[in-house]
This record gives structure tokens, C-alpha cells and sequence, in this order.
């Protein structure tokens, strides 16, 4: 660790389903903007890593050690889509296990409604899958080759899966102490009405971004994401120096 690293803070950044790509860059770069270092994790790899609790000690150790390597002040989680369920699933575990102040962005990531559920894409047949890609400027000639799209729906549908369970693992009487969302407007999978669903499980600050944009974030976003990040900090280190 360099002298230059020591005390800074750390976001840990989790993709959407399918890995991430360009979306979990741009969260990682706006974190580095800010001086912060950044730890990118994955999601469960299945239901059984979730349910399990293996996921959950992995990453929580993985953050620990992170954090402590550079002697973090604050800690920031930040995910895309299914990666905000990650997010918003670990507080609890790291805010146990943990003496530093913990805040969470997500992006694009559905509130579960009571009964545990998310839009999916769990259950959605190869075409309706195309057209959700293909609205968030996926490449329409990987989409018109049949292979290539069974390949991706057939990861996507795995996923999501877990993106499920994680949706009804999280309990509607917990509350977050707070949250900034961030979603694009046009985002015909994700509507912001399901983003700023998220009001009604935070007990203290909750802060809404709207962007012009789809489900994946793209660099027109980098103001956005670097004033989300900001306002996760501020809303932190105001939490310290309350306690």
C-alpha cells in the first residue's frame, strides 16, 4: 500500500446481472474521481452461494481486508441494477461487523413491492429479452444471431434468478438508516417509480436522481454518478459526526 492510499475511502462497486461491462466502469471511475479506492465484487453465483450464506461472508471479508489495507475512513456501496441488492443486502452484515460509517448508491435498482418481487428477466423468453436489450443500445447484429443471444438470455435468465432471491430476502419491516438512487428516465425494464419505491424503507435521508437515459448507464452519467457519490460521503460523515 502506498503512503498516497492510506486513509482514503473505499467504494465497493457490485455489476448488474450479466457481469457489469461499461455501467460497473463508470461507477469505478467516478469513485477514483473522488479519490476513493475502489474494490469491485461480484454477486451470488447462484441461489445456493446466497441462501447459503457463503456470498456473504466472502464479501464481507473481502471488504474488511480492504478497508483495513488502506486504513478507510468511510465505506461506500454502490451497485448496478441487481448489484444494488447486493448492496443494500450486505449493509446489515458489514454494519455489524464494522466500527466505519457505511452508505449506499444504487443504480437503476428496483424496490422489492411487499411481496418480495422485482421485475425479472428470470422468467422472459429469448425475443422479449432482445427488445430490452436492444432499447438500451445493446448491438443489434449480436442480437439478430440467434446463438449469440440464446447464449446471453440463457446467462441473463441464471442471474436474475438471484437477483430474485435476493429481492425477497430483503425483509420490507427492515429500514435503511439512508439511500441515494440514481435511474435513467426512459429505463422501460426499471421505471424510476420503482426506484423511488425505495422511500418507503429509509428511515432517514433519501435522495432521488433522474436522469435522462435507459437501464445501463452511460458517460453522459458522470456528473450524476459524481454527485451521488458526493452526497453518499456527505450524508456519512454528517452520520459521524452526529454519533
Amino acid at each position: 500500500m502506498s503512503p498516497a492510499a492510506a486513509g482514503r475511502d473505499l467504494c465497493v462497486c457490485f455489476p448488474a446481472a450479466g457481469g457489469g461491462g461499461a455501467p460497473l466502469t463508470l461507477m469505478s471511475d467516478a469513485a477514483a474521481r473522488l479519490g476513493l479506492t475502489v474494490l469491485a465484487l461480484p454477486n451470488a453465483e447462484s441461489v445456493t452461494d446466497l441462501d447459503s450464506g457463503d456470498w456473504e461472508r466472502r464479501s464481507v471479508e473481502a471488504v474488511r481486508r480492504a478497508a483495513d489495507r488502506g486504513a478507510a475512513r468511510r465505506v461506500v456501496l454502490a451497485g448496478h441494477s441487481m448489484g444494488g441488492l447486493s448492496a443494500i443486502r450486505l449493509l446489515p452484515a458489514l454494519g455489524m461487523r464494522g466500527s466505519r460509517p457505511i452508505g449506499a448508491l444504487v443504480i437503476n435498482t428496483p424496490c422489492p413491492d411487499s411481496s418480495g418481487r422485482i421485475p425479472t428477466m428470470s422468467r422472459l423468453p429469448d425475443p422479449e429479452i432482445a427488445r430490452i436489450l436492444a432499447h438500451d443500445g445493446f448491438p443489434q447484429e449480436v442480437l439478430d444471431d440467434e446463438n449469440m443471444l440464446a447464449e446471453i438470455a440463457t446467462g441473463l435468465r441464471g442471474d436474475t434468478v438471484v437477483a430474485d432471491r435476493l429481492a425477497d430476502r430483503l425483509d420490507p419491516a427492515d429500514r435503511l438508516t439512508d439511500l441515494h438512487v440514481l435511474c435513467g428516465r426512459d429505463d422501460r425494464f426499471i421505471p424510476p417509480e420503482r426506484c423511488a419505491a425505495w422511500a418507503g424503507r429509509v428511515a432517514g435521508e433519501f435522495h432521488l436522481t433522474v436522469v435522462p437515459g435507459g437501464h445501463s448507464p452511460d458517460p453522459s452519467w458522470a456528473p450524476a454518478l459524481d454527485r451521488a457519490l458526493t452526497g453518499v460521503l456527505a450524508t456519512v460523515a454528517a452520520e459521524k459526526e452526529a454519533a
